[in-house]
Parts: C-alpha cells; sequence; structure tokens
C-alpha cells in the first residue's frame, strides 16, 4: 500500500511539474503558439513576445511605440530570424490566433467580426522552398525578405 501511495505521488508530482500555463501575448494578451511567435525588442532594451508577427507589427505601428527589432519564428521550425529576414505569407487560411470563442450579442447571435489584430494572417519562413508550399497549400501572398509592405522603421 505505501508503495503504490508512493508511486501515485511521484505520478502526480511529475505531472503537474510538466503542466504549465501557456505563455500570453504582451500586446493582446492570447495565447502564443510557438509556431508563429514573435519577439518585440523594445527601444529600452526589454524582449516581449506577441503571439504573432501581425501582432508585433501593429505594435511597432502605434505611436509612441518605440522598437528596435522584430523577431519571428520559422513556422517550418528551423529556429527565428529578423522579421526582415523572413519569407512572409500573409492572408492564409492557417490562422493560429483567431481560435478564440465568439462574441454573442444580447439575442446570444454570435457577433461579427469586424476587426482582429492579427488578421490577416502572417507566417514567417527562413527558407523560401518551405514558405512557397505553405502558400501552395494555403493560399495568401508570399513576400520574400526585405519586401514586405508597410513596415515600419526600427528605433534606434
Amino acid at each position: 500500500m505505501i508503495f503504490r501511495t508512493t508511486l501515485l505521488l511521484l505520478g502526480l508530482g511529475a505531472f503537474l511539474g510538466c503542466a504549465r500555463e501557456p505563455k500570453h501575448c504582451w500586446v493582446c494578451q492570447r495565447e502564443i503558439h510557438p509556431q508563429v511567435e514573435a519577439s518585440i525588442t523594445l527601444a529600452s532594451g526589454k524582449t516581449v513576445s506577441a503571439c504573432c508577427p501581425r501582432c508585433a507589427l501593429h505594435y511597432q505601428e502605434e505611436p509612441g511605440n518605440r522598437v528596435r527589432r522584430i523577431t519571428v519564428t520559422d513556422y517550418a521550425g528551423a529556429g527565428t530570424l529578423s522579421f526582415e529576414q523572413a519569407y512572409l505569407v500573409e492572408g492564409s487560411d492557417e490562422t493560429p490566433c483567431f481560435h478564440h470563442p465568439a462574441v454573442m450579442d444580447e439575442s446570444k447571435a454570435p457577433m461579427k467580426v469586424c476587426f482582429d489584430r492579427c488578421m490577416p494572417s502572417l507566417i514567417a519562413f527562413r527558407e523560401e522552398a518551405a514558405a512557397r508550399s505553405f502558400r501552395d497549400e494555403h493560399g495568401g501572398t508570399l513576400y520574400p525578405p526585405g519586401a514586405f509592405p508597410g513596415l515600419p522603421p526600427a528605433a534606434p
């Protein structure tokens, strides 16, 4: 009996030790999906996590927000790279940040989404072949490194 209790307690401890709270976006508070996580290095030098490259860009575009650098995660799993070095697929059917419950009105009917700061999706890749393959399967527009329109300049 003692052996079973000890084994049960060890198993429970291991389970609780492995269970982690999900990371949340510093900008919009959504859960971060590791395949699309972005990091924002602020002008102060502090680095914060964003749920996706789009959310990081929206933060950078807001007046008064000074950003030194945005780092993105390669969706294909090859680590991280600077935003400017990434192949970007915009507007695909893959929308990792858009998995939240519908907002209901007073009559319990789902409300139409008019704006979502993470849309259209923006997925980053290190390699052009991976970006093209993804675009061919999921749609969207492919931008080569440095060609994404409207990228605001980084803070000094």
